[in-house]
């Protein structure tokens, strides 16, 4: 349940909701939900009928917390089981943008750098059941190894900025972008 809390923190959400969403009987849904504001951790709003349940993002636990879902059951691993047997073709992975800072609100998409030899249409369907299962916009940005070193001998301020910024790595890691980045044009 914090998983659905912490990658939407700006999200209500409402009771059936969550007992769709996580595949729970209403009163295991009730049960955790009592517990989570009595922690302190999610708020509850009432608009009509309805009671509305979002994290509470005043909670001096909320940031640590949002990276720790993050990075374990979150958004990272969801990503990463959607790219299993793309390791071969795709040598780095990750998460850049408002997601990694964590700034992101309930609809900002994701944004993903890709550098490897995939297509487009392939990596097209591989993304389609991830934007599904995160009710999220993903938005890649695919380049071969010799395009992103071009890039980078450009000096492209794209580029330069998602390089400098914070990600969230999902296949490779900053040692294998670094080594593809900056070796020299064939």
């Amino acid at each position: 349940m914090l998983k659905v809390f912490f990658l939407s923190p700006s999200r209500d959400f409402y009771q059936r909701e969550l007992t769709v969403t996580l595949g729970e009987r209403l009163f295991v849904i009730q049960t955790a939900l009592k517990r989570l504001i009595e922690a302190g951790l999610i708020e509850l709003r009432a608009r009509g009928n309805r009671t509305y349940y979002r994290a509470k993002q005043s909670h001096p636990a909320f940031p640590d917390l949002k990276a720790l879902v993050l990075k374990t059951v979150g958004l990272g691993e969801s990503l990463r089981a959607h790219l299993r047997g793309l390791e071969g073709r795709v040598k780095v992975a990750f998460v850049y943008g408002s997601v990694a800072r964590g700034e992101e609100g309930a609809a900002s998409d994701v944004d993903l750098m890709f550098v490897g030899d995939i297509s487009g249409r392939e990596l097209a369907s591989v993304l389609a059941p991830a934007r599904k299962s995160l009710n999220r916009e993903i938005n890649p940005t695919t380049y071969t190894p010799d395009e992103l070193r071009r890039k980078v001998w450009e000096g492209s301020p794209f580029i330069r900025e998602v390089l400098a910024g914070p990600k969230m790595f999902l296949l490779g890691d900053e040692r294998a972008l670094a080594r593809l980045s900056r070796r020299r044009l064939s």
